[in-house]
């Protein structure tokens, strides 16, 4: 059984400092000061598999759920293996099919020597519902927060922006189910 927790990172004084996506009052904080910008947060995804930490608490990196995991979960549906660059730090987030129920996940420096941050062989189906279900809940809080809607954001970006990812999250949960 998988656990995803999602994590907004903040640096105050040089201290990383991590609010929970379930801490209510805390998002609110965050969402309502002046500098936030929805279209650029800084997260930490932490996935534990059958109580066992898969990804820990590093590393952290820039609209991971957006830019890295959805992506990630569309490459691999399109040719069992993808490679994709980790938010915009120099790391590798890996998908590999091993076979029709496993896959092999790892993040992975991209400059030598290589540091490994995280690697594990997981069922492929139950790992990518689970992914899934931390990127809904990711948009869904900031659907519920309003926060596409209450920011000035670039006009490239639409107020209904976690709609639109909530539906390509669903697109993705139906071509999963379709996996053998």
């Amino acid at each position: 059984m998988f656990k995803i927790s999602t994590f907004l990172v903040e640096y105050c004084n040089g201290d990383e400092r991590q609010t929970s996506l379930d801490d209510s009052l805390k998002l609110r904080e965050i969402f309502e000061h002046r500098k936030f910008t929805p279209e650029y947060i800084q997260m930490h995804i932490m996935i534990q598999y059958n109580d066992q930490i898969v990804v820990g608490n590093i590393p952290s990196g820039l609209d991971l759920w957006e830019q890295t995991y959805i992506h990630a979960v569309e490459g691999y549906l399109d040719k069992r293996k993808v490679e994709i660059m980790y938010g915009i730090d120099p790391y590798i987030l890996k998908l590999i099919s091993i076979n029709s129920n496993l896959l092999e996940f790892s993040i992975e420096g991209e400059w030598e020597p290589v540091e490994v941050f995280a690697q594990a062989i997981l069922p492929e189906r139950e790992f990518l519902d689970a992914i899934l279900d931390g990127a809904e809940h990711f948009w869904k809080v900031l659907l519920e927060f309003k926060v596409f809607e209450e920011k000035k954001l670039r006009e490239s970006t639409p107020s209904d922006y976690p709609v639109q990812m909530i539906k390509e999250i669903k697109e993705l949960r139906e071509r999963v189910k379709l996996l053998n």
